[in-house]
């Protein structure tokens, strides 16, 4: 499934929950060969909630942006931030939509 595909499906995400079953879903299509050529501190493990999402969004970008010390393929490191930063950004749209509006005084 290619980039484009994926992230309209985050775009089409309803809830927090969709995003979450793709992010899953996502991560699975890796298999170990493709994570061995990560940092370990860059392979994402179970996701279990929206923090998750959060937290390797800046844990990738984080070492992202260093001089990496050990080889790693730095395409996949980018395209795994690209996914996990689109992701966030939708669930914040979505909190967003999901504020109630202040009651107004009549």
């Amino acid at each position: 499934m290619g980039h484009t595909v994926r992230h309209h499906q985050i775009e089409a995400a309803a809830d927090s929950d969709a995003i979450l079953s793709l992010t899953r879903d996502y991560l699975a299509t890796f298999g170990p060969e493709h994570l061995a050529r990560l940092p370990e501190e860059c392979r994402p493990g179970r996701i279990k909630g929206e923090d998750d999402i959060a937290y390797w969004s800046c844990k990738l970008a984080q070492y992202n942006h260093r001089d990496p010390v050990t080889r790693i393929d730095a395409i996949l490191l980018q395209e795994m931030l690209n996914y996990f930063l689109h992701a966030w950004v939708r669930l914040s749209q979505l909190h967003r939509a999901h504020v109630p509006e202040p009651a107004r005084l009549h």
